[in-house]
């Protein structure tokens, strides 16, 4: 079908050669009309809905500069956490009629609001007229597509949109008629006062006056089809829009393009003007013809992807019930219901976990566009990609996972980057320390994910610098002056690992005077391991870390000597805490292995596994710590259980003895008979009221083990011997019959057998 001139869609005009286009952001109809209105027109200048302080960057919306989706970020210069985003596609309204613009050498102006006044007013505390003014107002919420989907029977304003606008491949976008569709709806549901709007509609008014008065014959004017009535046709006098915006503050603020994603487009993002399914629109402004059977050979080969067997056959089948569900519906074509209802009936087999994969990779997608180098940006923001060029990282906003080698030279400048970047509060990586774990000490795991939002965090760091090393060295000297003891430590530790040796520095200096005043051992305590973990690096990074040992070493020793009395008359919940505080420690003293600290250590706790006057769980604990380091035997270990279990010791203590003992794992008891037996014969003795009062911290203590050490544990348990006096079952003695006839005749009673 080809278009004539009759087909052309039809802006709504104003008496001096103002063409209003009234659009849905980001909807491909509108964007394909607009492009065919523009080619149409030939208009002299061209209006767009978007921040006017913003005209600069428009001459990057063409090829090989900008690929959408993008987006026009807007952040105060001095507060740039205070930020704005305008997104756009390929498909929306606005690209198209910029790109539009540039192509044919028309000037383009973004006529709303400049950013500098919308974000200083949203940085201004409340104006208390407005206030005043909205007082006693009842709220009113209005869709405006919503309302003129109701009124054409359709109870999805998604699909009235769709049927009206976005599926329309050759027919023209009436303009004319949605901008009287909505002037009716803005006369029979007027909107709470709001300023805002108000001040937005006068500014765009006030552009289409200035684009008139300087001589402009034909102006092309893209907007929300919401404010099309309210700039189409005569406008009111100017005065009335000059009084309105009378005063407005303003700010500093910096404007840049930045890389948008499909999936923040979607209104699941939290988007306002977002869509639901910018992969499906995006497939209708693309493809002119075979709509439907072309999406569906695409979601064929995503499934194959999952090795499931989609062969052309299904295709064929999904495309003829997408059509006739189409037909059934009066649809002249299939919309995004049908092709999704015939891919869930034939190429998912009615699995709707299918169905969800297929909407997350291609209804919804995850594309991220692309801004070139020459888009003026802040400086930290060049260095960054500079540096992640050089390195070859790429931003992708799938996340995938990057294994480093710390001992080959790339691999080591990545990791101090993602380091730095951490430091710097822009979270591009999270680390996986498990994986990190499982493949040694030269080796780090990281997950990748670029995200649009991460544009501000990197604008709001450039505050500190203007390279990622410098900014990064800044923000940790300033932060170090107010931190907290085990903050400073963790900080010296990212320091370390970032490369960056005068922060270091600063932050090593005051952790040695914070420790030397802190008598808090429990801070000490959350301190030291940090430390001992950056000392280490001067062996797996090649780090100078001469001063961390002494000023380490020293910790320790104050750790040792305000143990005894920081664990009098705490309650369980404090005891806890210190008993996690007491692990870290000890494997902090261990990877220290230094024969004089270690020798302090375990002095320490030694002279804690032997009170009474405090929790079991730090007894406990302390325990087998000393156990596990070879300082007491297993013999010894007996009796301390024992003594631990004994009459005349209440019996949350006992069980918080036990729980702090097998904290380090169960398989001692698997391999020592008559630590279990000590065990065994504790829980067989107690009272019922007294079991029901441990049975929650017992249930903690071995639900924690793993569940082979607790399937061993059962297995040794069995073979002890029975409190009668008589002995277990040998090994080979198979099962036991009569214990076992009840549960044998439940299981064929269930099954249905006769005898």
């Amino acid at each position: 079908m080809t278009q004539t001139d009759a087909d052309a869609p039809a802006p709504t005009s104003t008496a001096d050669g103002v063409h209003v286009m009234g659009v849905r952001h980001h909807g491909p109809g509108s964007a394909r009309a607009v492009a065919r209105a523009l080619a149409e027109l030939q208009p002299d200048l061209v209006l767009v809905e978007g921040p006017a302080d913003a005209d600069d960057l428009i001459g990057f919306a063409q090829a090989g500069t900008l690929t959408p989706p993008v987006a026009l970020l807007a952040s105060l210069t001095d507060a740039p956490a205070t930020a704005a985003f305008w997104p756009f596609a390929a498909f929306s309204p606005e690209w198209q009629a910029l790109t539009w613009a540039n192509a044919n050498d028309v000037p383009a102006r973004f006529i709303d609001l400049p950013a500098s006044v919308s974000l200083a007013a949203r940085a201004a505390p409340p104006d208390a007229s407005v206030q005043d003014d909205e007082a006693g107002q009842p709220p009113v919420s209005l869709d405006p597509i919503a309302t003129l989907a109701g009124a054409a029977g359709y109870d999805d304003p998604e699909r009235w949109w769709e049927d009206v606008v976005e599926s329309r491949l050759t027919d023209s976008t009436p303009f004319g008629v949605l901008t009287e569709a909505m002037a009716h709806l803005r006369e029979a549901h007027p909107q709470p006062h709001d300023p805002d709007e108000a001040r937005r509609e006068a500014y765009m008014r006030q552009q289409i006056r200035a684009a008139q008065k300087a001589g402009h014959r034909r102006v092309a004017v893209v907007c929300g089809a919401w404010h099309a009535p309210a700039l189409a046709g005569k406008l009111p006098p100017a005065s009335v829009d000059t009084k309105l915006l009378a005063g407005l503050p303003k700010k500093k603020t910096t404007l840049t393009w930045i890389p948008w994603t499909s999936s923040r487009l979607a209104r699941a993002s939290g988007y306002g003007a977002g869509i639901t399914s910018p992969g499906w629109y995006e497939h209708l402004f693309t493809t002119q013809s075979d709509v439907t059977a072309s999406w569906l050979v695409r979601v064929g080969g995503a499934l194959r992807e999952k090795d499931l067997p989609v062969s052309s056959a299904h295709v064929i089948e999904a495309v003829r019930l997408a059509e006739t569900l189409a037909t059934l519906r009066g649809r002249h074509i299939p919309g995004l219901a049908e092709v999704t209802e015939a891919t869930r009936a034939v190429l998912c087999d009615g699995d709707d976990d299918l169905v969800a994969y297929v909407t997350a990779q291609l209804v919804v997608g995850e594309h991220l566009g692309e801004v070139s180098d020459h888009v003026p940006t802040v400086p930290l923001d060049t260095d960054l990609r500079a540096v992640a060029r050089r390195l070859r990282l790429s931003f992708d906003a799938a996340p995938r996972t990057l294994e480093l080698d710390l001992r080959k030279e790339t691999d080591l400048a990545r990791s101090r980057l993602l380091h730095r970047l951490t430091l710097l509060d822009i979270d591009w990586a999270q680390p996986d320390h498990q994986r990190s774990r499982s493949t040694g000490t030269f080796r780090e795991a990281w997950t990748l994910r670029w995200r649009p939002e991460l544009a501000v965090a990197v604008v709001e760091a450039a505050l500190w610098g203007t390279t990622v090393e410098t900014a990064a060295t800044a923000r940790v000297v300033h932060d170090a002056v107010e931190a907290p003891l085990p903050t400073l430590t963790a900080m010296l530790e990212q320091t370390l690992l970032a490369d960056l040796p005068r922060a270091a520095d600063a932050v090593l200096e005051h952790v040695d005077v914070r420790a030397a005043h802190d008598g808090d051992i429990a801070r000490l305590m959350a301190a030291l391991p940090a430390l001992v973990r950056a000392h280490r690096y001067s062996d797996v990074r090649g780090t100078p870390t001469a001063d961390l040992g002494r000023v380490g070493d020293a910790l320790l020793v104050r750790v040792c000597a305000g143990l005894a009395a920081a664990v009098a008359g705490l309650d369980d919940e404090s005891a806890l805490a210190l008993r996690r505080l007491l692990d870290d420690v000890h494997t902090a003293v261990q990877l220290r292995d230094d024969d004089t600290g270690t020798a302090l250590w375990l002095d320490t706790i030694l002279a804690l596994a032997g009170r009474t006057d405090i929790s079991g769980a730090l007894t406990g604990r302390a325990t087998r710590l000393l156990l596990d380091a070879h300082r007491i035997d297993i013999r010894d270990a007996g009796l301390r259980l024992s003594r631990a279990l004994s009459y005349g010791t209440v019996a949350r203590h006992q069980a918080a003895w036990v729980e702090g003992f097998l904290a380090g794992g169960g398989l001692l008891l698997v391999h020592d008979r008559a630590l279990l037996a000590v065990l065994d014969a504790w829980v067989a003795t107690l009272a019922a009221p007294t079991f029901t009062d441990v049975m929650p911290l017992l249930r903690r203590t071995f639900g924690a083990l793993p569940l082979g050490e607790r399937r061993n544990l059962g297995d040794a348990v069995t073979r002890l011997p029975r409190s009668d006096g008589t002995p277990a079952p040998a090994a080979d003695d198979g099962v036991d019959l009569e214990l076992a006839a009840g549960p044998l005749r439940t299981v064929a009673l269930l099954l249905g057998a006769t005898r």
